[in-house]
């Protein structure tokens, strides 16, 4: 049975002008032990999907359709002394900023031994050789956890946010973008840190990321968001040798490659859709290069081309053309082009 099984999730958001559906029918499992990297452009429902797993969305936001099952327990509809009971127990999550998830006014330690004791019976003594046994893990020596948030760098104070999620070695943990303020030598330490730990502790991860590269480096499988559905969703391996949806050709040919010449990176034109009046067809398809007027008027079901191996496309059949058409420019400056002239139409 796998640890984490997502099935149809929906999660709404409530704003002024009505009601936002930010994850629409998203499905995904994940095996004790395995790594699930989410990709997307900003606004696509990454975090989204991690904040509806650890039931921490803001109060105008709400699970309103499908399941979440972790080790075979239904956390929808969970109570809300449940839900704090799970919480970094079964599953613990590595935030974006390090700094907003410290407390200022207490050391790191007690910040530690505080949610070590919150979920179990361990005295402050047990509590505070665990939390000397995390920092170790993380490389931080035990005397830092006498500092407080701001006496510590960018790289510690992320390291430290890393060690309280490993505190009770939950089954899974969720990292949310956790080097995005690092630079790239503390990132990469960072990364690796975090995947050696969770195999030493056989933990299930789920990285979340807008940068692919760093996907191919840690996970096992890839789920490619954009506007709130999958498009496309793989072994990382078979992903990166051969992608299968337009978007996901776009974001490949976005990002160099250091052991390949490249002619030119591509940008994708436009914006993602508003989704307070998503478009009928394919969410992707005004800036497909491909997109043909079925796109635009009907939603492509999963298709799986390989295996495994899933995307959501009206012509899987076509890959091998979109692949290569993908990687000139001149394939997205059509588009860039029929953009400009809907603007135009809609401002005359």
């Amino acid at each position: 049975m796998a640890l984490l099984e997502v099935k149809d999730l929906e999660i709404s958001y409530t704003v002024g002008t009505g009601s936002l559906k930010a994850v629409d029918g998203v499905s995904f499992s994940l095996n004790r032990g395995e790594s699930l990297g989410i990709v997307g452009e900003s606004g696509c429902g990454k975090t989204t999907i991690a904040k509806g797993l650890m039931q921490l969305l803001p109060k105008n936001g709400s699970i309103s359709g499908g399941s979440i099952i972790l080790d075979g327990r239904e956390l929808v509809g969970l109570g809300k002394e449940a839900v704090r009971r799970m919480r970094l127990k079964d599953i613990a999550m590595i935030s974006q900023s390090a700094m907003n998830a410290l407390n200022p006014v207490y050391t790191i330690g007690d910040q530690l031994i505080e949610g070590i004791q919150a979920h179990t019976s361990m005295s402050r003594q047990e509590a505070y050789r665990r939390a000397v046994e995390v920092f170790e893990m993380v490389g931080l020596e035990e005397k830092r956890l006498k500092s407080y948030p701001h006496q510590m760098s960018g790289g510690m104070k992320q390291r430290a946010v890393i060690a309280m999620a490993l505190t009770l070695s939950p089954p899974l943990i969720i990292a949310d973008e956790p080097t995005t303020a690092l630079d790239v030598v503390v990132q990469d330490r960072i990364l690796h840190r975090i995947l050696k730990i969770q195999k030493e502790i056989n933990s299930s991860m789920i990285f979340i990321t807008h940068d692919i590269s760093v996907v191919s480096e840690i996970c096992d499988y890839i789920m490619v968001m954009y506007g709130g559905k999958v498009m496309e969703m793989s072994k990382t391996d078979s992903f990166f040798r051969k992608p299968y949806h337009p978007y996901s050709l776009g974001l490949q040919n976005a990002f160099p490659i250091i052991t390949e010449e490249m002619d030119e990176l591509i940008s994708i034109p436009g914006t993602p859709p508003n989704l307070l009046t998503p478009p009928a067809g394919c969410r992707f398809a005004e800036r497909c290069p491909f997109a043909e007027l079925l796109c635009e008027q009907k939603t492509p079901e999963y298709a799986e081309p390989e295996p495994g191996h899933l995307m959501m496309c009206h012509f899987p059949e076509r890959v091998e053309e979109f692949r290569d058409r993908s990687s000139h420019t001149a394939s997205w400056d059509l588009v860039r082009e029929r953009l400009i002239k809907r603007m135009e139409v809609s401002q005359s």
